[in-house]
């Protein structure tokens, strides 16, 4: 595959993303007042459904030949003791990504602007529901076949490693653009997500890890307030970068472990 056709199909589930978000929500609050806010974000809701169907689609037509993905995601293929170094993985990432989510906010802090209090859990609303419903049972799937097992694999077929390894994670990290401050944490994870697969051709792994992330920022979400308290107590001084240094380090170990033991 070539890099522009790599770059025209995530546009094109960009497009799809936005043309139904924009009509089923936006569209819908603007020109009616039928509708109240529980109903309005159950069609949001849909509108989550109906974005991965249409990766489901898009992968589909474009995706020949079409490999055996009974096989692909048969289970018996893992070696379970490396699940923990999949965990590791994901709390290296988190620790890592810290600094670059919270960019705007050590801006602030060093230039002793006022800093805005994180983000404290409101309550289930049925748009939290759908949204962390889909993140945790979908996107693990949809976005590791398509963006790692279809569009990596496509690009490596016609393009040098690391230049498959970097369009698949810019085109990973473009589909997230709703949530600016995930573009560069989704590039990281994109290229690591790209390294480990290289390495087993095991696509379960990555389903595993991601569907962990996911997992872990819905805990976040719900139960890590004083987490949250704990971190930005420290004012980012030693021990929030040595925090930093210690993700880098145990996600090269995480990664390096199960690259090593299941090197084809």
């Amino acid at each position: 595959m070539r890099i522009i056709k790599a770059i025209l199909l995530t546009a094109l589930l960009l497009a799809i993303q936005n043309i139904l978000e924009i009509s089923l929500f936006v569209g819908l609050d603007k020109y009616t007042n039928l509708l109240e806010k529980e109903y309005k974000e159950h069609v949001f809701g849909m509108a989550l459904i109906l974005i991965w169907i249409s990766f489901l689609i898009v992968t589909y037509f474009f995706w020949k030949p079409r490999p055996n993905l009974k096989s692909e995601l048969n289970i018996k293929q893992l070696d379970f003791t490396l699940i923990p170094y999949l965990l590791i993985i994901v709390i290296g990432l988190g620790f890592v990504t810290q600094p670059i989510i919270d960019f705007n906010r050590i801006i602030d802090f060093y230039l002793n602007s006022e800093i805005k209090p994180h983000y404290k859990f409101h309550g289930f609303s049925t748009l939290f529901i759908y949204f962390r419903a889909s993140s945790i049972l979908f996107a693990p799937i949809f976005e590791e076949l398509f963006f790692r097992k279809f569009l990596f694999l496509k690009l490596l077929e016609k393009n040098k490693v690391w230049i498959a390894i970097l369009i698949s994670s810019l085109c990973f990290s473009a589909i997230h653009f709703p949530t600016p401050n995930n573009l560069i944490p989704t590039f990281i994870y994109g290229v690591i997500a790209c390294i480990i697969y290289l390495k087993t051709k095991n696509i379960v792994y990555l389903i595993i890890i991601h569907f962990l992330n996911n997992l872990c920022s819905l805990l976040y979400a719900v139960f890590g307030e004083s987490f949250y308290d704990w971190v930005y107590g420290l004012n980012y001084d030693f021990m929030y970068w040595a925090l930093f240094i210690f993700g880098i380090l145990i996600t090269i170990l995480g990664v390096k472990k199960i690259t090593i033991t299941n090197k084809l």
